[in-house]
């Protein structure tokens, strides 16, 4: 059962990528599992891999990406929390098939 909902996840993401290709655009409906979430100081990466891992989908992040989160969060979808730490720190999460591009909002 486990393996339907990845793919379901991901086939998810890869029509999100058919639309224009970002995660957080203005009016995306996000679907992705309800998490609770609170961490102090931690780090971008960290808190992306933390987000991929519950979501079941790969992740690439930028070298350039760097920072500190603080966030309590309770039963919000894994997706809508990604971007809004992406709003906060000025980055792109970009859907390329089944993986997820974070970068600074600048780069290409």
């Amino acid at each position: 059962m486990k393996r339907a909902v990845v793919v379901a996840v991901l086939a998810g993401l890869a029509a999100r990528a058919h639309a224009d290709g970002d995660l957080c655009a203005p009016g995306t409906r996000h679907h992705g599992a309800a998490i609770d979430l609170d961490i102090k100081d931690a780090d971008v990466h960290d808190v992306f891999r933390l987000l991929a891992d519950v979501g079941h989908t790969n992740l690439v992040v930028a070298q350039e990406v760097a920072g500190k989160v603080t966030m309590r969060v309770k039963q919000v979808p894994w997706d809508t929390a990604a971007c809004a730490v992406a709003a906060l720190e000025h980055l792109t999460i970009t859907v390329d098939g089944n993986i997820l591009l974070v970068r600074k909002a600048d780069q290409k």
